[in-house]
């Protein structure tokens, strides 16, 4: 079978399961149970770009790509209802924002959370503070869990992956790799887990955030 033969139905599944969310009112449970089917179909396409891929070193690039891919997967979820199926596919639209919005900005961020001690510039502390601060309110609500919810959250049949654990160890600089590393579970199996997760409690997550930071 031919690479486009194969990756014909992949876009026919995509464009079906874009044109049912839309179809469901937002925040009701069908649409979220949509969106995360999209969402998970999206990640495991292996069709999304790496744009700029070589022009960073390793892992300084992991870094950008999956701040990129966070805030890529985060808009579709919030924007879906922008996708215009007359003019691209889904994965063209897609990768469309990740190589020519999503990346470009990650780019900065990172490189100025990483250069903040070589660049004291009031705007870059004041803008590093701030993402700081609200890195610390995810991070105190995932560890303090008041619905229990994120330990209950697992990957199946790995009760000890579950999503309190494997958040904070991102949330802590872990990388993809160390991750899978240290579960001996496969990188592409944590990390869809884990944007799923991030799909769904997206939510909850930031309403704790917006009730601690008012």
């Amino acid at each position: 079978m031919s690479h486009s033969a194969s990756y014909e139905p992949m876009q026919e599944q995509l464009l079906q399961l874009a044109t049912i969310v839309k179809q469901y009112p937002p925040l009701t449970q069908a649409r979220k149970l949509a969106l995360t089917k999209l969402i998970n179909t999206i990640v495991c396409s292996g069709k999304l770009c790496h744009p700029q891929s070589g022009q960073f070193p390793a892992n300084l690039y992991e870094e950008i790509y999956n701040e990129a891919l966070q805030e890529l997967l985060l808009y579709i979820c919030q924007n879906i209802h922008k996708y215009d199926a007359t003019r691209a596919s889904v994965m063209t639209w897609v990768n469309f924002l990740l190589e020519r919005r999503f990346f470009p900005e990650a780019i900065p961020k990172i490189l100025n959370r990483q250069s903040i001690t070589q660049l004291p510039d009031q705007d870059i502390l004041a803008s590093v503070e701030e993402t700081i601060s609200l890195i610390e309110v995810v991070r105190e609500c995932i560890e303090l869990d008041p619905d229990n919810i994120f330990k209950k959250k697992h990957i199946e049949n790995y009760p000890q992956a579950n999503f309190q654990t494997l958040a904070l160890r991102r949330i802590s600089g872990k990388s993809w790799k160390d991750i899978s590393a240290e579960f001996e579970i496969k990188l592409q199996t944590v990390s869809s887990f884990y944007y799923r997760c991030v799909t769904e409690f997206a939510p909850r997550l930031k309403e704790y955030c917006s009730n601690d930071i008012n």
